[in-house]
């Protein structure tokens, strides 16, 4: 052991001796050069830069200033990095040297900033001067025209200017200053030339200020302080390369013994290797029996668990303190958990927290053998999957006694699915039942429609007469005023009740007739219709009889119901009493979607003359239907309204009789905002006979 331990600190020292030159040979002073000589580069190009923006400002190629600004903010930021970088060198002496020569770089800049700075002060006040004389002579020319001598001197003057511009030497100078004393002398009372006279004096004397302040920076000493600094930074770096090199030597020598010393261990491992060898080829000879015993359990072992997974019910063994010992595949299905996951926890994670009391009672009697009459057949309890939701399950239960103790395994199966079908069989018989509550429902409608229409009729006969008899009677009653003056009638003046009582008969009338329309409408809407040839028949009309019929239900329902009937609508071949159905339901479906009278529906008719098809949309301003509904919308006995007491019929016995009519349903909606149902008839079809409403009614 003591051995081991001597080898293992050999290779620890050399692999600490390792990294300490792999450490020396990579310092981060080697990355100094290439930072430095980056910022160095930039303050190059920055400089550059400034010194041409310098030769645009004075040719005047320059717009602005702003571009001498920005090159000298750059400056300064690449000497603040060079600051920073100079002072990260490990050497004490190298972070003095290149500071001096940073500091003396940042002087030279400084001065070339503040030479900057006045040249473009001195430079704006020129151009100004140029920009006035430019101006001002367009300004003067009239009275140029009416001067010869000044317009001569003015003349004089423009060229000599240019030629001053372009090389400001002091003889073309003394030139301008006496064309401009003899300017001012000729136009001494006006102040216009007076002015022009001032900026040419100004342009005389600035402009050699200007173009000094332009040589003074561009002879600025930035670039050769710069190349210095550049000289001192190669020579710090080729001096700390030489050491990483060294290092790098010592490095190679180092790897070299451990590479050796690491042959010599493997050398040394090799042979006893060889004899674990042979000492392992005794130990499989022993091991022979022992494993083919352990083959043999673990077949029986595999056709156990085969038979477990196999099955699609969960199969799960527990222990007598309730932990789950055995898993199958069909456990994992129904419940969700992996083996490992319940493999030694408590049976009860498998039961909802209501039911463990109770559990932990029947398993103990289970245990202890007490109550064999529990396990007897089957019974239904409630499971929980790993996801926490509940479902119905059937147990059965058995017992077995190993040399561990007692066991309990249980058999489960999901009923679920049992149980919907079960609910969904109750659902379809209570929506037949409420089928037929509809069928009776409409046949009473058709008796009390006709018993109404009787008395109905002797309103309209009597209203009729009544209306007559009154007619009559003005006149007497007219005379009667007239000789004895005002008089009452039922308790009121005569001359108030005159108009009331027509207009009174009058309202009656046409309640009665209203009254009619709607036992008509009634009537046609529950009467079983012809069968036969089909008939012609205006979808407008039909349109109008279905909202007549609804109208109590729409003025309940909402306070916007607008209805847009197209005026060049063909008329349609088929069974008006069945698409009268159709927009019914379609109508009362739009209504009962509404949350309040404040949202509306809306009717509409079209004539889409190039498909010759005549085309009905109901569209609401509701809640609108999920787009997992939409597709199942007219499937029988489909409902989202079952609460309400809706059947899942009404929308399935609208397709139908729309496909009996050659049509087509379609349905448009969102969520919150509302439904279109949109209905297409074609303006003509082959000869054919309606089907009866029983058979229409069918399912396709």
């Amino acid at each position: 052991m003591r051995a081991l331990w001597k080898q293992i600190g050999i290779v620890a020292g050399l692999l600490l001796l390792l990294t300490y030159l792999l450490l020396q040979s990579r310092t981060p002073d080697l990355e100094l050069r290439a930072r430095m000589h980056e910022a160095l580069q930039s303050f190059a190009l920055h400089d550059a830069e400034l010194t041409r923006d310098v030769l645009l400002a004075r040719a005047g190629l320059l717009p602005n200033y702003d571009s001498l600004s920005q090159a000298g903010q750059s400056l300064n930021r690449d000497l603040q990095a060079l600051r920073e970088e100079s002072l990260t060198a490990s050497d004490a002496t190298a972070r003095t040297i290149l500071s001096h020569h940073v500091q003396v770089l940042a002087t030279a800049a400084q001065e070339k900033a503040q030479a900057v700075d006045y040249f473009k002060s001195d430079n704006a006040l020129l151009r100004n001067s140029l920009l006035y004389l430019t101006q001002a002579r367009a300004l003067v020319r009239a009275k140029l025209t009416a001067e010869k001598a000044v317009a001569e001197e003015m003349g004089h003057l423009s060229h000599a200017l240019l030629r001053f511009l372009q090389s400001p030497d002091s003889g073309v100078g003394i030139e301008i200053q006496s064309v401009l004393d003899r300017l001012s002398a000729l136009t001494w009372t006006d102040g216009e030339f007076q002015l022009v006279v001032m900026h040419g004096r100004f342009i005389v004397d600035k402009l050699p200020e200007v173009d000094a302040l332009m040589r003074q920076i561009i002879s600025s000493p930035t670039v050769l302080q710069a190349s210095a600094l550049q000289e001192a930074v190669l020579q710090y770096a080729g001096r700390v390369e030489g050491r990483a090199q060294a290092y790098r030597f010592a490095l190679y020598l180092v790897a070299v013994t451990l590479l050796g010393y690491l042959i010599h261990q493997f050398l040394r491992l090799r042979a006893n290797a060889e004899e674990l060898r042979a000492t392992n080829v005794r130990l499989n000879s022993e091991m022979g029996e022992r494993q083919q015993a352990e083959v043999a359990l673990r077949a029986s072992e595999e056709r156990l668990r085969a038979i477990t997974d196999s099955a699609k019910e969960a199969i799960v063994s527990a222990d007598s303190a309730g932990n789950i010992v055995s898993w199958n595949a069909g456990a994992t299905a129904i419940f969700g958990y992996r083996p490992e996951e319940m493999l030694g926890s408590s049976f009860t994670r498998l039961l909802p927290d209501r039911v463990h009391e109770a559990h932990a009672r029947t398993f103990g009697e289970l245990v202890a053998g007490g109550r064999a009459d529990l396990f007897d057949g089957t019974t239904e309890v409630a499971g929980l999957r790993k996801d926490g939701t509940e479902f119905p399950l059937e147990v059965s239960l058995s017992t077995w006694t190993a040399q561990r103790g007692r066991y309990i395994t249980s058999i489960m199966r999901d009923i679920t699915e049992r149980r919907h079908l079960e609910e969904t069989t109750r659902q379809q018989e209570l929506q037949l039942i409420q089928a037929n509550k509809m069928t009776a429902l409409g046949t009473l409608v058709s008796s009390v429609a006709h018993e109404i229409n009787n008395p109905n009729q002797l309103v309209l006969m009597n209203s009729r007469v009544l209306a007559e008899a009154w007619d009559d009677a003005l006149g007497i009653l007219d005379d009667y005023r007239t000789r004895n003056g005002e008089f009452l009638l039922s308790g009121l003046p005569y001359s108030e009740i005159r108009q009331s009582i027509a207009t009174l008969t009058r309202d009656v009338h046409d309640g009665a007739l209203r009254i009619d329309r709607i036992v008509d409408d009634l009537k046609d809407f529950a009467r079983p219709p012809a069968k036969g040839i089909p008939a012609v028949f205006d979808l407008n009309e039909v349109v109008q009889r279905a909202a007549r019929l609804l109208g109590h239900l729409i003025n309940k329902r909402t306070a916007r119901f607008t209805v847009d009937l197209a005026s060049d609508l063909p008329s349609l071949l088929g069974n008006a009493q069945q698409v009268e159905q159709v927009v019914v339901n379609l109508l009362g479906n739009a209504l009962e979607a509404l949350p309040d009278r404040d949202h509306g529906v809306s009717v509409r008719t079209l004539h889409e003359a190039a498909d010759r098809r005549a085309v009905l949309e109901v569209r609401d301003e509701g809640v609108g239907i999920p787009p997992q509904h939409l597709a199942r919308l007219c499937d029988p006995f489909f409902t989202t309204k079952q609460a309400s007491g809706g059947t899942g019929l009404g929308l399935a016995i609208t397709a139908s009789l729309v496909r009996a009519h050659g049509g087509t349903l379609d349905f448009d909606s969102e969520p919150g905002r509302g439904t279109c149902s949109r209905v297409s008839f074609p303006l003509a079809r082959a000869e054919a006979t309606i089907s009866d409403p029983a058979v229409a009614a069918q399912p396709a």
